[in-house]
């Protein structure tokens, strides 16, 4: 018999030793994880057997089902833990398995004709059921190995068969006897079997195939995204380096380095610079991307005063904002606030929400920025007038790429990312972030973080002072 069966997978038939050691896992596997349920269902019939049919033939069941449950969980810990595909190693585990499956199944069968041989003369509904027990029990759970189902099922059904046979030749019934039915009966449910299994086996070569395909699949998603990645970080790179002269250069000449400008030249200039500040801005976001999505992102945590951070940051936007003619109001925040934080990646989260709150309000209008806290944790609100945001796109404005699609209510462009960032950056920190409608019209973006108490203040938890801008 040949240690190797045709798995087909990809339709065509095969004897890969990588697609053989994935059917001696997957059987390895089932057969130890149903260890409890086998011996379960040993030990009803061996009770069984034992009150009704013979104590002696009972005991001799016993001793031999502890030999073939022992060897069996060897041979599976043996076949599970295998992690070579060279042929005599699957060679030398499959023989132990076959062993397995045919002293297993011959002991199965000893038990059934043990009661048949008690019972003659009578019923064997006890020995047939179990035989039959035994048999779908193979086809539901043996379909990894087809030399394996075919040994167990070859043994059932001789053992089926010499029962009611048994009954014929101790009865010496004519052809028209139900002596008859019976023995056809049994061919029947034979057949029945045989079919179930093949089914079983269909089923299961037809998951294998499908895995693999899956499998496949999932290699091309990653060499893509390792492409696209890779692609980001050159080009993000080599841009850098010649933006970072020409903003160096645009900075000097608007600063008057080079003398004065007219004023059709300064405007020029100004416009000049601000595309190379936003494509700069769009350059670092990128490698930014390109860093959380390959896991190299570093955050240096420390523990933050929050109040601190949040003055910095409503310092270094309130210029952008009054560009828009926004107002940034910072409302008072406590100082004894602490957070466990990188301080510059979360600069960076507020100062998406504040850059977004303003572009996204009207000229004159204003954005808020405040902070709660309860005894665990702390919630930066930024709270702007806007138009506001449908929850449906709760999901969607958090994905790469999107914006909303309303441009009445964007008034300047930008490339989708910030949103995205700033949530991989806020989950990093165990955090979470969120909009909900503002009740005086427009949105509430917040990021929950979890609030900590420093060692030299952990005795003092009266409220401190609170600063505000």
């Amino acid at each position: 018999m040949s240690i190797f069966f045709r798995p087909a997978v990809g339709g065509r038939a095969s004897a890969d030793p990588n697609a053989t050691l994935a059917h001696i896992h997957d059987y390895a596997e089932r057969g130890l994880a149903l260890g409890g349920q086998r011996m379960l269902i040993f030990a009803a019939a061996l009770v069984l057997q034992a009150f009704y049919i013979s104590f002696f033939f009972a005991a001799i069941s016993l001793i031999l089902i502890i030999v073939a449950e022992v060897f069996d969980a060897r041979t599976l810990s043996q076949a599970r833990e295998l992690t070579t595909n060279s042929p005599d190693a699957l060679r030398k585990v499959l023989r132990r398995i076959h062993m397995g499956a045919l002293y297993g199944a011959s002991v199965v069968s000893f038990f059934a004709l043990s009661v048949a041989f008690a019972q003659t003369g009578k019923q064997y509904l006890l020995p047939m059921f179990f035989l039959l027990g035994a048999a779908v029990f193979a086809a539901m759970h043996n379909h990894q190995l087809v030399t394996v189902l075919i040994i167990r099922l070859t043994i059932y059904g001789a053992t089926f068969l010499i029962i009611p046979l048994l009954d014929l030749i101790a009865s010496g019934a004519s052809p028209g006897h139900e002596t008859w039915l019976n023995f056809f009966t049994s061919l029947f449910v034979l057949y029945f079997v045989a079919d179930c299994s093949t089914i079983g086996v269909r089923y299961y070569r037809t998951n294998m195939r499908q895995l693999a395909q899956l499998r496949v699949e999932n290699d091309r998603a990653n060499a893509a995204l390792a492409a696209k990645t890779e692609f980001l970080s050159t080009v993000s790179h080599e841009l850098r380096t010649p933006l970072t002269s020409i903003r160096a250069a645009l900075d000097m000449a608007m600063a008057g380095v080079f003398g004065p400008m007219p004023d059709k030249s300064m405007k020029v200039l100004s416009i000049a610079q601000r595309n190379a500040q936003r494509l700069s801005a769009l350059i670092d976001e990128l490698l930014d991307l390109q860093k959380i999505e390959v896991g190299m992102m570093k955050f240096d945590f420390s523990e933050v005063q929050l109040a601190k951070l949040i003055s910095n940051t409503v310092t270094d936007n309130r210029s952008y904002a009054q560009e828009l003619d926004v107002t940034l109001t910072m409302l008072p925040v406590d100082t004894g606030l602490y957070i466990r934080a990188d301080p510059m990646r979360l600069e960076q989260v507020v100062t998406n929400l504040l850059s977004n709150a303003a572009k996204f309000s009207e000229p004159g209008s204003e954005v808020t920025l405040g902070v709660t806290a309860d005894a665990d944790g702390v919630s930066i609100r930024v709270s702007d007038q806007g138009v506001g945001i449908d929850p449906a796109d709760h999901d969607r404005i958090f994905d790469s790429f999107s914006q909303l699609d309303n441009t009445d209510i964007r008034k300047v462009n930008g490339t989708g990312l910030g949103l995205n960032i700033s949530k991989r950056i806020v989950e990093a920190h165990k955090g979470e972030i969120g909009f909900e409608p503002n009740p005086k019209g427009g949105t509430i973006f917040f990021v929950n973080l979890s609030r900590t108490y420093p060692a030299e203040r952990g005795e003092n938890l009266e409220p401190a002072a609170k600063s505000g801008c």
